[in-house]
This record gives structure tokens, sequence and C-alpha cells, in this order.
């Protein structure tokens, strides 16, 4: 049944790849409970509840990072072979169960286990890197708009969903606030997930950004791909030679051998120890300094809502100015929105910081991945950015146990924040340095990844 309604949808006017950009959409709101932003703000009451230190709680995080880093090769391996329709869906059912875990905790051993595979879920099958790859395989010309439109579901849903999480807590618990989550991943995703996903437009009989077999090439960074009929019937006919010239479709091996590679895998590691310690525990700094926990809590609705405003901003210019250098004005523009962070003392000098920030944030998320797959290519985009995210995951799990460590070392984030803001500066320089790679034509096999 649900082979006949992709076959029918793949045949209508709509692209079939908007309804790709639709599920991971609603796999971007439901992974919030996971991120930083949003366990800021359950941090303070369930650390005060069992008496943990900042550092205990956050451990859990690091625990569940690492767990995801070791993950997130095989997942960019699968997806690229297997598509992510079955992936997705098995890890929504298992973030769901785990959210609903974070409801019945007892104790710190019981937080690490369900926060801790929770995190990894989230971070390995459904991060943003992982979730815009899925959407990078069906556009090449609309990739920037497409990635905009799939992580609006993240800044929408957070902007939405911090009041109502501060609401449930202040009212009913943060137990209560868990179990919301776990309710909404599996009525959202389940079902979308498991009737639409597929792999990539090839397996449908379809080009990128729905142009027509034979048209002109989409852009100077196209793509050919072996022609397919129905779902994966694949000839043994290749598109035409012009085509293949147009994209960098670099193999595993072959980018593992750029300096490219490394210094984006260096830049988007960095960025994420910075991002996970300010993101993590901006809320905590904001109370900490006399800002009200509601206050706070608006915050990261203004942080999401500036990114879910100026994310289509981003697209629509990177397709005039170049993904790479709106992505380095964005890095700059998380430096400064982290200095306004650190130096807040007022609710509205907090809601101008995570303003600031969040234009940065958007940015960077929406173009990084942009970035990735006009430099390395779509065909081998999931291993590529599986592998780089092993190091980008390390990070992460870092960044917010660092500042969590010298908060309780020092009382204050002074000397943590100035340290991440430091490490902002040096990924813009990776960033800077990186140039993409030299164009080749489709030569490889699938077992050359």
């Amino acid at each position: 049944m649900a082979d006949a309604l992709v076959e029918r949808l793949a045949q209508g006017r709509v692209y079939y790849g908007w309804y790709t950009v639709s599920v991971v959409f609603m796999v971007s709101v439901v992974r919030i409970g996971f991120n930083g932003p949003f366990f800021g703000i359950f941090m303070k009451p369930m650390s005060e509840q069992f008496g943990w230190t900042r550092a205990m709680t956050t451990g859990a995080v690091t625990v569940g990072t690492v767990m995801a880093a070791g993950l997130a090769v095989v997942v960019g391996r699968v997806l690229d072979r297997y598509g992510p329709r079955w992936m997705v869906v098995g890890a929504c059912v298992l973030l769901g169960a785990c959210y609903f875990g974070l409801s019945q905790i007892g104790g710190l051993a019981t937080l690490y286990l369900a926060y801790a595979v929770g995190r990894t879920t989230m971070q390995a099958a459904l991060s943003p890197g992982i979730m815009n790859t899925v959407v990078s395989k069906w556009f090449v010309r609309r990739r920037a708009t497409a990635i905009s439109i799939a992580l609006l579901g993240s800044f929408l849903g957070s902007v939405a969903l911090a009041p109502v999480a501060q609401g449930i807590i202040d009212n009913y618990g943060w137990r209560q606030a868990w179990a919301f989550f776990g309710v909404l991943t599996w009525v959202l995703v389940l079902i979308p997930g498991a009737l639409l996903l597929r792999r990539m437009p090839e397996d449908l009989g379809l080009r990128p950004d729905g142009d027509r077999a034979g048209s002109a090439p989409l852009t100077d960074s196209d793509a050919s791909f072996p022609a397919t009929t129905g779902l994966g019937g694949v000839k043994e006919e290749s598109q035409p030679m012009e085509l293949a010239d147009q994209e960098a479709d670099l193999t595993f091996r072959e980018t593992l051998r750029t300096v490219s590679f490394w210094l984006m895998t260096g830049m988007v590691g960095l960025n994420a120890l910075a991002s996970t310690g300010f993101t993590f525990h901006m809320v905590p700094h904001f109370t900490d300094v006399g800002i009200s926990s509601t206050a706070a809590a608006v915050s990261i609705s203004i942080f999401t809502a500036t990114q879910a405003l100026f994310v289509f901003v981003f697209g629509v210019m990177a397709r005039r100015l170049g993904a790479r250098r709106l992505l380095l004005g964005g890095l700059l523009t998380l430096v400064l929105g982290s200095l306004l962070i650190a130096q807040a003392r007022t609710t509205a000098e907090a809601y101008l910081g995570t303003g600031v920030y969040g234009v940065g944030f958007a940015s960077y998320m929406l173009l990084v991945d942009v970035v990735w797959a006009d430099f390395f290519g779509r065909r081998y985009l999931g291993s590529i950015r599986g592998f780089s995210m092993l190091f980008q995951l390390i990070s992460n799990a870092t960044g917010s146990l660092l500042a969590a460590f010298l908060f309780d070392r020092f009382g204050n984030y002074n000397i943590a924040f100035g340290i991440l803001i430091a490490v902002q500066l040096a990924a813009f320089v990776m960033m800077l340095l990186a140039r993409k790679p030299k164009r080749r034509a489709v030569t490889a096999s699938a077992d050359s990844i």
C-alpha cells in the first residue's frame, strides 16, 4: 500500500522531494526535547529535586553524545545505501520511549539511561546533519530553500513549545512535561515517516528538484546518476555525460584525501563545542544573574523565532551571494551573539543576545549542510557527513560538560563563556581556509564509499 501511494505521489504535480521535506520538518519538531536550550529548561528543577550538581546532570548529555559519535558513521552509510525510511521510524519509536522514560526517573542512574539513549538517538539518526543530508539528496538548485523549510520545524517547534514546556513544569511538574514530548513524537512522525520517506529521486525515476529528464543542467553543481524506473528498478544506461560533469560527487575515500574535508570537519567540531556550551547553559546563566525563569524561557523562543525568520532570508541570499560566504558571516554573528549572552544582566540584554545568536545559528544550521553538499556532492554525502559527525559529536559532548565543570569550580560562567568564544573564532578561521575541491565525473560504484 505504501509503495502504491508513493508511485501515485511521484507521478503527481508536486515534486516528491517536498514530501520528504514535510516529514523532516516534523522530525525537526519532535527532536527538540533533546536539544540544548530545552534541557536548560529542565536542568534546574530536576537538579534541585534530586540534589544534583550541574556537572552531574549535564553528564547525561555528554554520555549520550559520545555514544552518538560512535553510531554516526554507521548511520551515514545506512542512509546512502538504504535510505531514511525505517531508520527514522525506528529512531522516533525509541525517542518517544525515552521521553516517557525521563518522566519516570528516580535517580541519577535512570536519568543517564533515559536521557543518554534519547540523546544518542537524536544526535545519531535524527540530527540536523543527517536530516539535512536526507533533504540534500533530493535537491540541488533548490537545496538551500528545501533545507530552510525542513529546519523551520525545529525553529517553530521551539518557539511554540518552550513556553508550553515551562508552563507544564510550573503547573504540573517536569515529569508531565517529558511525557508530553513522548506523545507528540509518536503522533507526528511514525505514520508519515513509514509511508513517505524514500532514499533519493533517482529511485523513483525522478531528477533532483523535479526537473524533467533530458532538460538543461540544473546549476553548475548538478549531477548524473543511473537512470531509474519505478520504485528502484535501475536501468543500465547512465544520464548524458554533460550532466555527469556538473556536480562534484567525490567518493568517501577521495573526500578524506582533501584538505577541505578536514578543515570543514574541524570547523563543525569547534562550533559544536561552543554552541552546545552556550545553548545548554544560557537559561541557567540568565536565572543565575537575576533574570526570571519565565523571561529565560522566553529568550529561547526569541532565539528560535529569529532563526525561523532569517533561515528563509539566508536561503534566498545563498543562491545570489554563495553559501560559503554567508556561512562565514554567520560564524561571526555567532561570536557577537555569544558576547552579548555572556554579558547579559537584564531581560532586555538576554533577549538581544539570544536574538543575535539566533540569526547566526540560522545561518550556520542552514548553510553548513548546503556547503557540505556543494563541496562533495549528493551520492556519498551520508557517509561523508556521518564520518565528520564522529568528531562533531565528541566536541558537542565536551562543550556542555566543560561549561558545567567550570561553573561548579568558579561559581559563574565567565571563564567558560570566554573559552567558548575563542573556540568560535578558531572555527571561523578554519572555514575561511576551506575551498571547494575540484570536480570529477561520477564513475565509482556504491561500494566505493
